[in-house]
């Protein structure tokens, strides 16, 4: 039966409980593809602590880095340009690879790798850009870390970095610095053999390295809200690298297998970069959808290379011959004065405009001095010594439309027009070079998505590769008194034509591009066969075309385990000249894995490969090469902190071998260079300040445009 219960008066009190910190991890891939770039996470990969930009760059798809020569090519292609943060690097790139060589990871936030521009970017680059994106954060308060590494190859390389914010109110400052000190080993080992006169003749050089590099790097900025509507910032920023180099060579000549002289080399060199410049930015936001934005850069670099070669010549007995002492110089300042202005605007709810100017000016003066002892005075070589003035101003007008068809599909259209005005001068020789030309850069951008999960893209973009400073204006390396590197006054720019097109289903990317050069630019050998003596200089060819498929499978196995992989083999044609046109053809592939593991007790353990099946640069071709890297993490929560160990290299398998076998031309070249062997280093990471109060401002100031965060 029912019955009534009475409880009484039961009072409910209110009690206040204070959750603990809740902490929200959102982690990034390794790679995402955007519509016109490849994102690279560098903060996301355990076995990137303690690497360099360039190392990150040398096991990136399809990336390859050609560190004797100064070069880097992407997919086969060579002509890349180096944009810090957003900004172009106008540094001649063998010195720009120079500088990413001493840039620790743990200050890089991404990479983007784009080979397909749009109209706002530079047409400059055969290959596309590489833009480095260092890192930042937009907390209110003071905020910031550093990364302390310590390691050991053949030599102490020891790193150390830290990026700061401090946002108040209207005023944000932030900058970072990095120092690394690295003493490392290097082999170059030469080979070349020709006929002459019935007779055999060879030529072999072993270059033993001993290096140890100092280098700086520093920005620092500050942002502030003039108005609601108007933001100015102004950033600096500097690089200084010291190279010193000691280097016990050895050559050997032969006639018919029989050595004829052997030459002991003592090089000793010192390298030296100084890069600092300023930038001045305002940005005026007329409406929410409509903004225009003013930079204004000086940038100043100053490379000194001194070099002295005690060449001591031996009979094939052991016998002293004669001594010899020669001595190079090379003195390159160069100034830059750069104007942009864009403006862009949403003209309907369906299509978005952008326009904008452009003006750069600079100027170079290189001297190169080489002489030889003889009789107690010094005696300039004039063939090799020489001081050239170059004069350079490029204007640029670009255009571009973002039209939305459906909510599926969108197409952007841009054009871009440059003028260039070069001027070369020679105090040592009478003939000059001047050049006026201007063209025409179309760009288009197709993309659909057929579904959620599945989208289509189309690009097409015309590009130029302009000869650097150093190419134009010679500088003088020796590898033995009969093989060295200079320049060519004469070379002339390279217009490329790229497509590509993507297909992608669940984050899975299958892509396709093709390029054709004309007035392509590579590394050429001129050798004199009655005395053996190679000249290697760059020179414009004939040109060529190459076809690249990709592919990128990202697979999540479980919650503890991850992968990313990544394979792309690409077709590359090329007329290079050496006495007459040669046409080279070449096949290759990389392929390149990542595996996660996340353990308990925020434990994780990372091993990564890659693999480069090899390719062509000019005359030569590259055997495969590839490396093995694992790395161990552990978060230090309470403290903010990371700990990682890492071992690079594992199999010491990065070992850059070329060959150049030219029956009918007469002419066979081998080398060999190793310019890392295995590494260990031990990495420490801390994050400091305000990491709970995120700033309130989500807009492009000049200085977050030289962070990078346009996309």
């Amino acid at each position: 039966a029912d019955k009534t219960i009475s409880l009484g008066e039961i009072r409910l009190q209110e009690k206040v409980m204070q959750m603990k910190e809740v902490v929200v991890i959102a982690k990034k891939p390794l790679y995402e593809q955007k519509i016109d770039r490849l994102v690279i996470n560098v903060a996301s990969a355990i076995t990137y602590t303690g690497l360099s930009a360039l190392d990150i760059l040398e096991r990136s798809p399809g990336v390859m880095v050609n560190r004797i020569a100064g070069s880097m090519s992407i997919n086969g292609k060579s002509g890349v340009i180096i944009m810090i943060n957003g900004k172009r690097n106008y540094m001649d790139l063998a010195t720009v690879l120079q500088m990413l060589s001493g840039q620790p990871s743990g200050n890089i936030e991404r990479i983007e790798v784009i080979t397909t521009p749009p109209a706002n970017f530079d047409a400059e680059g055969s290959a596309g850009i590489i833009n480095i994106v260092l890192k930042s954060n937009n907390k209110y308060g003071t905020n910031g870390s550093f990364t302390l590494t310590a390691g050991y190859s053949r030599g102490a390389q020891n790193a150390a970095s830290m990026n700061i914010n401090h946002r108040k109110g209207k005023v944000n400052l932030f900058g970072n610095i990095s120092y690394t000190r690295d003493n490392f080993q290097q082999l170059w080992d030469n080979y070349r053999a020709l006929e002459y006169n019935g007779e055999l003749h060879e030529n072999h050089s072993e270059n033993h390295r001993q290096v140890q590099v100092n280098q700086f790097n520093g920005q620092a900025g500050v942002d502030i809200e003039l108005s609601k509507k108007t933001i100015a910032g102004v950033l600096l920023s500097g690089n200084y690298r010291n190279w010193e180099m000691y280097s016990p060579n050895t050559a050997s000549y032969s006639s018919s297998g029989q050595v004829d002289t052997v030459v002991a080399v003592d090089n000793n060199e010192l390298h030296t970069t100084l890069y600092y410049g300023a930038n001045f930015n305002i940005q005026h936001q007329f409406k929410p959808d409509e903004k225009l934005v003013f930079n204004a850069d000086y940038l100043h670099y100053q490379d000194k290379n001194p070099n002295t070669y005690n060449n001591s010549y031996y009979m094939p007995s052991g016998g002293l011959l004669y001594e010899e002492l020669m001595k190079s110089d090379k003195v390159t300042p160069l100034e830059f004065f750069v104007l942009s202005l864009d403006y862009s605007r949403k003209l309907t709810k369906k299509i978005e405009m952008e326009a904008g100017l452009k003006g750069t000016s600079s100027h170079s003066t290189n001297t190169v001095v080489v002489s030889t002892l003889e009789q107690n005075e010094w005696v300039t070589d004039s063939l090799l010594s020489g001081i050239h003035h170059i004069n350079e101003k490029i204007g640029a007008a670009y255009t571009s439309f973002n039209v939305r068809l459906s909510d599926k599909t969108s197409v952007k259209a841009g054009l871009r027009y440059e003028y260039t005005h070069t001027r070369i001068n020679s105090e040592s020789r009478q003939a000059g070079v001047a050049r006026d030309y201007g063209n025409l850069f179309p760009s288009l951008f197709f993309m659909h998505n057929i579904k959620e999960d599945q989208s289509l893209n189309f690009s097409y973009s015309k590009r130029i590769w302009r000869p650097s400073y150093s190419n134009l204006a010679p500088y003088v390396i020796f590898l033995d008194p009969k093989t060295f590197q200079t320049g060519n006054p004469a070379l002339q720019p390279s217009i490329i034509d790229a497509l590509s097109a993507s297909f992608t289903y669940k984050s899975k990317i299958l892509t396709l591009s093709y390029d054709h050069t004309a007035n392509d630019i590579n590394q050429t050998p001129h050798v004199d066969e009655a005395s053996n003596r190679m000249i290697s200089a760059v020179q414009n060819t004939k040109g060529g075309q190459s076809f690249t498929l990709g592919f990128s499978l990202p697979i999540k196995v479980n919650n503890w385990w991850n992968m990313q992989n990544n394979i792309s083999g690409f077709w590359r044609e090329m007329i290079v000249f050496y006495k007459e046109e040669v046409r080279s053809e070449t096949t290759g592939m990389f392929a390149n894995t990542m595996q996660n593991f996340i353990l308990p007790k925020n434990f994780s353990i990372s091993v990564s490969a890659y693999y480069n099946t090899g390719g062509a640069w000019g005359l030569y071709k590259f055997k495969s090469m590839g490396s093995m890297d694992i790395g161990f993490q552990k978060k230090l929560t309470k403290m903010r902190s990371t700990l990682a160990l890492n071992f690079t290299n594992i199999l010491n398998s990065q070992k850059a071998r070329l060959t150049a076998d030219l029956a009918d031309q007469n002419l066979l070249m081998r080398n060999v260079y190793i310019f890392s062997y295995p590494t260990v280093n031990l990495s420490f990471s801390k994050n400091f300040g305000n990491d709970k109060v995120q700033g309130k401002r989500d807009r492009s100031t000049g200085a977050e445009d030289e962070k990078g965060r346009a996309q």
